[in-house]
């Protein structure tokens, strides 16, 4: 099981096995490189062992704490800190973590097994409970390797036609589970897991609304620093994955403003000039002192990366840059272990201008007919937002419309390639949008801005997570500290989504040290000029002959191929999207699940 994930670990590793309990750890060094820090990590009466993924970035605080409490410590890791923080506050100790985290504990005498996920699943836990016995890894492949079957949980393929990601304690495969983010699970022998939720964000949001910042600028800024300090403890390199955003601009504002200098930056250039953001990313690298690093990748070089993308990934790309942040994360490991990234502050800050039909849905649906006349004016835009808007507003239910907001592709689209989904199936993006209507209830904007939280960005993380961890590298999120998650969606709308672009709270504060020309830049999020790539290079025309003639069939049965293709040849965009979409899982059934058992036995 740990071999199969030597990526995330290739420092060391070793095992606890005894009777019917066994842990196993792949380390990525990072804190403490010496052997004191190795894992699995043991107390000193030989009672509790732990296994940890992840980084706890107030351990210095905490490990004062304990030590005033008269614990000892022999490593300079924050692993040996959690641990006799469980010793001492059992399951308690959770609240008191600022990091992102996954780890299991086992106790020898209450012959007990905890284990807890970070509040909103920055680091990933699967689990699987197969043949009377509990498996649990950082990937999905590694419970496979273990001997769990790789079967397919057909009754979530709607979920990943329409979304691109089942969301919630599902995943792709039958028997494979996500423990959930701030989730923990305690399980004894002869008994099934006991699961219950350790941080209720609705909760915090509720409570904090009571006791809002008098300044909420100058408590960002606050924040914003610390948060970015935290993230660059590391007794190894440390750099940052730099667009022409707002987002990962900012963070290296705050690492200027810490007193970091030459700190490594790297961002990955397009020869199209509507994509390329290196430029924009050079500026912002001057302003802050940063050494930048830039580099192409396209054409047949970025097929054989998506391809390698599916092995780190486990479950079809998502979001179509993965291939890119894999490529920038090899590229940045002779530099750098860690990487900081923007991630985050679009959920948490209204970045998504599709949160704007939200906040204007009275007004786009009266506009709707009018649409149509609009949506074959030429814009000059990647995305042509008049068209897509139309489409989304087919559905005006407002519930439909906070699920759907995320997407390129809608139901009555698919309805038109003969899938027909009901909504309703989604229990768990349901379940989400119940709190997030409670808290908002006359707000569709922040209701889809915290249902994002949830779906949209953990997909997101376990992106960054695989893409990054597959190169051996730490990405660390400053806008995910919890003091953001908790105070953020607190906070009035006219904080978040005033202005043009939203994000205002940033905007108005630490972004004010950005070039001009990042401050006014369009959003791009990373993304990959694939219409361009797709038309040009044939290996790719090869792909969509054989998704023409119904390669991913067994997968999306009902699907109309050629009618797909043939609206794609003509240009329409909903037929390109979902092109691209079939070509990630077209991709991932042949470089994954086809070679599935050959790397596994590579792998032993």
């Amino acid at each position: 099981m740990t071999n199969v994930l030597a990526h995330r670990g290739p420092d060391s590793y070793d095992y606890y096995t005894k009777h019917y309990i066994g842990l196993g750890h792949r380390r990525l060094s990072i804190l403490d490189l010496s052997e004191a820090g190795k894992q699995p990590m043991h107390s000193e009466d030989g009672r509790y062992h732990i296994i940890f993924n992840g980084e706890i970035f107030n351990f210095q605080e905490l490990r004062a704490e304990l030590s005033h409490l008269g614990y000892h410590f022999r490593s300079h890791t924050d692993t040996e800190v959690l641990l006799k923080a469980y010793v001492q506050y059992g399951s308690a100790m959770l609240d008191k973590l600022n990091g992102m985290f996954a780890f299991a504990i086992w106790d020898s005498v209450e012959q007990e097994l905890f284990l807890a996920r970070d509040r909103v699943g920055v680091k990933p836990l699967y689990y699987a409970v197969y043949n009377d016995t509990l498996y649990f890894a950082s990937e999905p492949k590694s419970l496979f390797r273990a001997g769990v079957p790789a079967l397919l949980f057909e009754e979530g393929l709607n979920e990943l036609l329409l979304f691109r990601y089942i969301a919630g304690e599902n995943t792709t495969f039958k028997w494979v589970k996500r423990l959930l983010p701030g989730h923990c699970m305690t399980i004894r022998r002869g008994s099934l897991p006991n699961i219950r939720r350790w941080w209720n964000l609705a909760e915090k949001i509720q409570a904090n609304r009571e006791n809002l910042p008098r300044d909420p600028f100058a408590w960002f800024e606050e924040t914003f620093y610390s948060s970015v300090a935290y993230r660059t403890i590391s007794d190894v390199p440390v750099g940052i994955m730099l667009s022409g955003g707002l987002d990962s601009g900012s963070v290296a504002a705050g690492l200027h403003h810490n007193g970091q200098r030459n700190m490594a930056a790297f961002t990955v250039a397009f020869e199209d000039a509507n994509y390329n953001e290196a430029p924009l990313a050079r500026l912002v690298a001057q302003k802050f002192d940063l050494d930048f690093h830039s580099f192409a990748l396209q054409g047949a070089a970025l097929l054989d990366k998506l391809k390698e993308a599916t092995w780190y990934h486990d479950e079809p790309l998502i979001h179509q840059n993965d291939a890119q942040m894999l490529a920038l994360a090899q590229y940045a490991k002779p530099f750098v272990t860690v990487l900081l990234s923007g991630e985050g502050g679009d959920e948490l800050m209204g970045g998504y201008v599709r949160y704007k039909a939200l906040a204007h849905s009275h007004w786009a649906t009266l506009l709707s007919p009018f649409l149509g006349m609009l949506k074959y004016v030429p814009t000059g835009k990647i995305v042509n937002r008049t068209e897509k808007l139309q489409r989304y507003l087919k559905d005006t239910r407002p519930k439909s419309l906070v699920l759907l907001n995320a997407l390129d592709v809608y139901p009555t689209d698919l309805e038109s390639y003969g899938v027909k989904i009901d909504l309703e199936q989604f229990t768990y993006r349901q379940s989400v949008l119940r709190e997030a209507t409670a808290l908002y209830p006359h707000e569709p904007a922040r209701q889809a801005m915290y249902l994002d939280l949830f779906t949209h960005m953990a997909s997101i993380l376990d992106r960054n997570d695989r893409m990054t961890m597959g190169a051996s590298i730490e990405c660390r999120v400053p806008f995910l500290d919890y003091r953001f998650l908790e105070m953020l969606p607190a906070l009035p709308s006219n904080l978040l989504l005033k202005g043009k672009k939203g994000k205002y709270l940033l905007f108005d504060s630490v972004a004010r040290q950005l070039p001009e020309e990042v401050r006014q830049f369009k959003k791009l999020g990373f993304s990959v000029p694939w219409q361009t790539y797709i038309a040009r290079e044939p290996l790719f025309q090869q792909y969509l002959q054989r998704i023409r003639k119904g390669s991913t069939a067994a997968i999306f049965a009902n699907l109309q191929y050629e009618k797909i293709y043939r609206q794609y040849q003509t240009g329409e965009p909903t037929a390109r999207a979902l092109m691209r979409q079939l070509l990630m899982v077209e991709l991932w059934q042949e470089a994954y699940l086809s070679k599935f058992d050959k790397v596994m036995e590579r792998a032993a």
